[in-house]
């Protein structure tokens, strides 16, 4: 009997071998592509107004003003007759089949009688105390500048945000803390092209720096603000272009992952961001983007604002701790201890194993609090479309790596895929 198990453990060592060699040559393969023209790429670079050496930037200076371009919303729907529809949200190839074309065929998730509300979207506008009677599409979209802060830590998440909402957002603008230049220096080193303009204070960086180079702003676009690992749903984000009369503010219910989309935590959501337009936040909030962001703004009754999310469909995501491990001992060393409840940690040196050892076992950083295991092939909003789109990059955030079970689970999950 002994020698049975000891058999069965060695073929089991022997199975998971093999499925990692097969697994990293796939990988390999992989990401083996041609190189993308430079000449197409999608995103630039706008250079901070702090002075920076000219001959080792290699993103664009900001020398004039930013001019936001208006864009007409006619190529995002299409006229089946008496019918407009929004193409995102519609099943045009079984309108077209069934050539019926006097109401919309919304796809699974759409709502609308132009299919133009995203479920999230749909279910925050009928859960509301008061009906609401939204309008639109409009004739041109709202324009979305989105400003959001970034560090080292965050860096994986700030690439997902940029790659995720780019169609989206017309303007992103990043910031850091005053005292670090990580984010100067990491665009120095890439020759990345994405449409961004970098200022370094965050103290009224809307009022101070924003309006001074957006010229053309316009009252009814949109401003949205969030905190760090923070990621809006991006159909939510395109309804909000294209329709007026919704409530103002928006706040985001994200989905609470920890250390990467496969575990969650117990609470489920979090509460964070906020959207609003020019006007609004200029006659409200007086151009204050901590107002905006504020988890206190939905409570105050002389606020009719929307929440986006609920506890099964979600606003965005939220991950916290999606980093390597060693990142993640940076991060904790980096903070005052007053930030983190050391009196809930079992362990009150926190090293590179004792992270490995709770990502493996789905444990929370106070080393009690048992996250909730996520399911990748169940869930809707298991994670970001750019992230499931580009799987190869980010599969540290979509597999337990320190988990063989997961390991080979998802392993088994992609032969399958590739055979049907």
């Amino acid at each position: 009997m002994y020698t049975f198990r000891l058999n069965l453990k060695r073929i089991s060592i022997w199975i998971l071998l093999l499925a990692q060699i097969v697994l990293i040559l796939s990988y390999f393969f992989s990401r083996v592509s041609p190189p993308v023209s430079k000449t197409n790429a999608k995103i630039s670079f706008l250079k901070s107004i702090e002075n920076v050496d000219e001959a080792t930037a290699t993103y664009h200076t900001l020398d004039t003003n930013i001019i936001l371009k208006s864009v007409s919303t006619k190529n995002n729907f299409i006229d089946f007759n008496s019918s407009l529809c929004f193409k995102n949200g519609t099943d045009l190839i079984s309108m077209k089949i069934s050539k019926v074309n006097w109401k919309c065929n919304c796809l699974p998730g759409w709502h609308g009688n132009d299919c133009g509300q995203p479920e999230v979207l749909w279910r925050a506008l009928i859960a509301n105390k008061k009906p609401i009677k939204i309008k639109g599409p409009r004739t041109f979209e709202r324009r979305l500048i989105y400003l959001f802060e970034v560090n080292k830590f965050s860096e994986h998440i700030a690439d997902i945000r940029i790659n995720e909402l780019g169609s989206t957002v017309d303007l992103f603008i990043l910031y850091e803390d005053p005292d670090s230049t990580y984010l100067l220096n990491k665009l120095n080193q890439k020759n990345t092209k994405a449409k961004f303009y970098i200022s370094k204070r965050k103290e009224n960086i809307y009022g101070k720096k924003v309006k001074t180079y957006l010229k053309n702003l316009r009252n009814d676009d949109v401003i949205l603000s969030s905190n760090l690992n923070e990621i809006p749903n991006q159909d939510a984000l395109t309804f909000l272009k294209f329709y007026d009369h919704w409530p103002q503010p928006i706040k985001f219910r994200f989905r609470w992952s920890v250390f990467g989309f496969f575990w969650l935590h117990p609470s489920r959501t979090i509460i964070g961001g906020g959207a609003c337009t020019v006007s609004f936040l200029k006659e409200i909030f007086n151009n204050q983007l901590t107002l905006l962001t504020d988890n206190k703004t939905l409570s105050n009754p002389i606020y009719k604002g929307l929440m986006l999310g609920d506890l099964n469909h979600y606003g965005g995501w939220y991950c916290e701790y999606c980093n390597d491990p060693l990142q993640i001992v940076e991060f904790l060393a980096s903070k005052p201890r007053n930030v983190i409840n050391w009196d809930k940690v079992d362990k009150q040196k926190i090293d590179n194993s004792y992270i490995e050892d709770l990502i493996e076992n789905g444990v929370y950083i106070d080393g009690k609090t048992q996250l909730v295991k996520a399911h990748k092939y169940r869930d809707n909003y298991f994670a970001p479309r750019f992230v499931n789109d580009h799987n190869w990059i980010y599969d540290f955030l979509l597999i337990n790596l320190y988990s063989k079970l997961d390991y080979y689970e998802a392993f088994v999950n992609k032969q399958l895929s590739i055979v049907n």
